[in-house]
């Protein structure tokens, strides 16, 4: 039977019931650890720096006790043994005068003496009792700096037992103090964290209560204008963006549904009526059947430009020099005139990007330009460098469209209506188009980098300009 503790079951239940009981390791209490850290460590340096400081001064300033002997150094002139009495240098001659020393030439370490009341000539010499006074001297001089030794390194003692207990009181009152403070601080810093972190847990409770049926909501945070506040309306502005991009998913998938139903519903309908004659004719049938293929064509049209679109939309497969003075000249080549006057005024422009990409994108701003436009008008496709930028531009001489429309003319589905309907000339809006063409000129150009703009003149017409990035240097 295995040990409990090789079966990893009983090992991982083990740990996650420790985990359990542990704190949650959020930042309120990182920061608090953090701050109780630095203090505590800071404390410790500062402690450290004062008890080195107090012990190098009390050694500077303490030192040694020492005491001087009250000994008459060497040279000095001693008192004489008794009174009446004159002490001199040294030798047996005889002194000159009363009460004076004898002369130099007596030996070292002899006292000479000579009574005042002797008469004159008369000394006497006290060699013997001179060697005992000096030898005596000398002992007393020894056991006087025997005991001021003693006596000093008992005083050098207690000093330095005084100053260790002086020491090792400030250290442990320090610490104490140290220990309290940095309590203290750890509990300042749990408030000043979770004061700190207010807005934290207040956009984490708006947020969590955000989803994508109420988009419509913000944070809204409130108070200083710091990373925080700066934060909450980055957070703002990604659910503004967050809430467009939902609202048009749900606009395009309606208007995709109402498109595919319109083909599908006239498919059936046509059906259901051959089917309904009791008396089909071979002719009758095949209108029918060239009704309904027309129809399934439309629907084709419209699913592969819906598939182009979601393509677009998630960014480019492949990347690779792409020559559009080529490309753009396939393109008017191969994209019916229906009796317009085509001309392209083509120069040299390098762009890097994906070369299916790049080809449906021309291809539908010059589809574009010819469904969209008079009878009688022209389309005119560019390219070259501007502003050091390879630049693809096509325009026509369509019927006069309102400027502010023009960014609706992005929107999936959305078809232009120009001012020239009705007079007998317009073919805007002609029930051709899909409403897809430049929104999928703008999902590829967004995919690519590139800058779209628009222009309406006020003559007619629309005048649709992509800017790449940087030229391709290998093409």
């Amino acid at each position: 039977m295995p040990a409990t503790g090789s079966d990893p079951t009983v090992g991982g239940a083990w740990g996650r019931r420790v985990r359990r009981r542990l704190p949650r390791r959020t930042i309120r209490l990182r920061l608090t650890l953090l701050y109780g850290g630095l203090f505590l460590l800071a404390g410790t340096g500062l402690l450290a720096i004062t008890y080195a400081l107090v012990a190098k001064g009390d050694g500077a300033q303490s030192g040694s006790a020492s005491f001087v002997s009250r000994a008459s150094p060497a040279g000095a002139s001693q008192p004489p043994p008794f009174p009446g009495l004159t002490v001199a240098a040294g030798g047996s001659g005889n002194a000159a005068g009363s009460g004076s020393a004898a002369g130099s030439g007596s030996a070292a370490g002899t006292l000479i003496y000579r009574q005042k009341t002797t008469p004159a000539g008369t000394i006497v010499q006290l060699e013997q009792y001179a060697g005992r006074v000096s030898a005596k001297f000398k002992q007393l001089s020894a056991a006087q700096e025997q005991q001021i030794d003693l006596v000093t390194a008992k005083a050098n003692a207690r000093i330095a037992e005084v100053r260790g207990a002086q020491l090792s009181t400030l250290l442990t009152e320090s610490a104490i103090a140290l220990a309290i403070m940095a309590l203290a601080s750890i509990g300042l810093g749990w408030l000043m964290a979770g004061r700190a972190l207010r807005p934290v847990r207040t956009m984490s409770t708006r947020a969590r209560g955000i989803s994508e049926r109420n988009l419509h909501e913000r944070l809204s945070l409130e108070g200083p204008d710091d990373e925080l506040k700066e934060l909450a309306e980055t957070f703002d502005g990604l659910l503004g963006r967050l809430e467009g991009a939902f609202e048009s998913q749900r606009r395009f998938v309606a208007n995709a549904s109402h498109e595919l139903r319109t083909p599908i519903t006239l498919e059936r309908a046509l059906v259901e009526v051959a089917l309904a004659d009791p008396h089909p004719t071979v002719g009758s049938l095949r209108d029918t059947c060239r009704r309904v293929l027309t129809a399934s064509e439309q629907q084709e049209q419209l699913i592969e430009a819906l598939l182009t679109l979601a393509r677009s939309q998630r960014g480019l497969e492949a990347r690779g020099p792409v020559d559009l003075r080529e490309l753009t000249a396939a393109v008017v080549r191969s994209v019916p005139a229906d009796g317009l006057r085509v001309e392209a005024q083509l120069s040299d422009a390098c762009a890097a990007g994906d070369p299916a990409m790049l080809e449906r994108l021309v291809a539908n701003l010059v589809e574009n330009a010819v469904r969209h436009n008079r009878r009688d008008g022209w389309v005119t496709a560019w390219t070259g460098m501007r502003s050091g930028r390879p630049t693809v531009e096509v325009a026509n001489a369509g019927p006069p469209v309102d400027a502010a429309q023009l960014d609706e003319l992005l929107k999936p589905f959305v078809r232009a209506t120009g001012n020239g309907n009705g007079n007998g000339n317009g073919r805007v809006n002609d029930g051709h188009g899909l409403g897809l063409g430049l929104s999928i000129v703008q999902a590829i150009s967004e995919a690519h980098g590139a800058q779209l703009s628009m222009a309406a003149p006020p003559e007619g017409g629309l005048r649709v300009s992509v800017a790449f990035p940087t030229a391709d240097p290998d093409c």
